[in-house]
């Protein structure tokens, strides 16, 4: 098993860069919010709607590795898009449950299918084929201390990924 931990910004609005750090105490990549332009970026101080959000992922060379974009609908649950910029596979990430409490995602691609159940004051868990093949979890007591697992039959190895996903739904949220 794989982990790892980062402290995000205290203000989700923040677009300050964050460093990912791995067990062994070195920095492995890090990531920040970005806005799409200063209209939006206006929106979210003013009358604190995240109507867009993107979280965009860097390798320690500084290129773009993920991208997570929320798309937010007029009517109706948000999606979110997530993009590996290296390889250019998306995946598709929408509500299965419309529960606020503890939500329900689909995350899909071509190439395979997560789940992601959230539970509050818990791990929000990613299945692969019904077994969990990764966690992620803030921990309000250790000042949002924030842990990432992932397990060595996940079929997503990139903790990049789980990170781009995990701020955009459960720090952001909706």
């Amino acid at each position: 098993m794989k982990k790892y931990t980062y402290l995000p910004p205290k203000v989700k609005d923040s677009t300050k860069s964050v460093d990912v750090i791995d067990e062994a105490g070195n920095k492995v990549f890090t990531f920040k919010r970005n806005y799409k332009n200063i209209l939006t970026r206006m929106a979210t101080y003013v009358w604190n709607i995240d109507w867009n959000v993107q979280i965009d992922v860097y390798s320690n060379d500084r290129d773009i590795v993920y991208q997570c974009i929320k798309n937010t609908k007029w009517l109706g649950k948000p999606t979110y898009k997530v993009i590996n910029c290296l390889t250019s596979e998306e995946y598709e990430v929408s509500y299965i449950s419309w529960q606020v409490i503890s939500p329900e995602l689909l995350i899909k691609s071509e190439s395979c299918e997560l789940i992601v159940k959230k539970v509050p004051m818990d791990w929000a868990k990613f299945y692969y084929q019904g077994k969990e093949v990764a966690r992620w979890r803030m921990k309000t007591s250790e000042l949002f201390k924030t842990y990432l697992e992932i397990e060595k039959d996940s079929p997503i190895q990139e903790p990049e990924f789980f990170t781009s996903i995990a701020q955009s739904l459960f720090y952001i949220g909706e």
